[in-house]
């Protein structure tokens, strides 16, 4: 069994679901610490032909060590005014009728944390795309290590045969091939930007999954498909 693990971000970009539609198991790592401003509450659209970042407000203050699990949402504006940008970025691009009151729909499901909202939404993607993946959480199990102790701990709990990661793990992953003490191999991917019909004039690399789903629809997938690399 090929396995993944990975944080629950917001709106993912494209390489988040080639990786997904490699893999056959993934395990969400919820119970590590929430990281103000990373991709955990925010990424990247496309408006009036810009790169425009997209932020949900969270409560964050006094709670420097609290885990992705337990990040509330500070509040319903920052989420209508996402929506809004996300309405005035795509409404004339030629698949947004498709898929953007269903998304409006999640959004506006009152989620209490952010990881929920995010997982919602990332699990709505991969039914979109047709990605076939079973799913977990790292906080479903008892087991108090950080980082790659973490990681690897949840390989071999999961009876795994290989593991895939991002080709940006390797530094904290020391280049390892092989899980210590075990049979399992590490494989590291990275992803090519391939370039897609776009509203804007000059493309623009790295945005929201939902700028590929607005302006190329079931294509999407294989877009996706075309820009993944194992190293």
């Amino acid at each position: 069994m090929l396995l993944g693990i990975t944080q629950p971000t917001f709106l993912p970009w494209i390489g988040y679901f080639a990786f997904l539609d490699k893999i056959q198991k993934l395990i969400f790592l919820d119970n590590v610490q929430f990281e103000k401003r990373s991709w955990q509450q925010r990424n990247y659209i496309c408006l009036d032909g810009q790169k425009h970042l997209m932020t949900i407000s969270v409560k964050s203050k006094g709670k420097f060590n609290q885990k992705i699990s337990e990040t509330e949402i500070l509040n319903g504006k920052s989420l209508k005014l996402i929506k809004n940008k996300i309405y005035h970025a795509y409404n004339k691009a030629p698949y947004f009728e498709d898929y953007y009151q269903n998304i409006c729909n999640i959004i506006d499901a009152r989620h209490h944390f952010l990881s929920d909202l995010n997982i919602d939404l990332i699990k709505f993607f991969i039914n979109i795309l047709e990605i076939k993946i079973d799913y977990d959480f790292s906080s479903n199990y008892s087991i108090d290590l950080k980082k790659e102790n973490l990681i690897f701990e949840l390989c071999k709990i999961n009876r795994c045969n290989k593991y895939l990661t991002t080709i940006g793990s390797m530094n904290y992953l020391n280049s390892l091939k092989v899980i210590p003490n075990t049979k399992i191999e590490i494989s590291y991917f990275e992803y090519a930007n391939i370039k897609y019909k776009q509203i804007a004039e000059n493309y623009i690399p790295k945005l929201s999954i939902i700028d590929l789903l607005f302006n190329e629809g079931k294509n999407s997938i294989n877009i996706i498909r075309e820009g993944f690399k194992y190293t």
